[in-house]
């Protein structure tokens, strides 16, 4: 049994009718824009010669861009407490001036 075949075979089984080794792609390339690699890096890997076309793969879930939203959000709010109490002077993540 090749590995198309088999996979087909394990999808019907599980219940999931159009699952195909095209549907590998599109959870691949989504799965890398969830660990936050950049769109032109999930472009070169998948052989894309343009981010539009990768992004007809990635589909990310309202979950996944709120998640995104308060990880951007929570950094802002940290530089800014940052800032705050050291008197507008930014410190690098060793602790040192920059």
């Amino acid at each position: 049994m090749d590995l198309v075949a088999g996979g087909a075979r394990l999808a019907l089984s599980a219940g999931v009718e159009r699952f195909s080794t095209h549907t590998t792609r599109h959870l691949c390339l989504t799965d890398l824009a969830r660990m936050g690699w950049e769109l032109h890096a999930i472009a070169s890997f998948a052989g894309d010669r343009h981010t539009e076309t990768t992004l007809q793969y990635i589909h990310l879930s309202g979950r996944d861009l709120a998640e995104k939203l308060k990880n951007g959000m929570d950094h802002i709010h940290a530089w800014r407490i940052q800032m705050l109490t050291n008197g507008g002077t930014p410190q690098d993540t060793a602790g040192g001036a920059r």
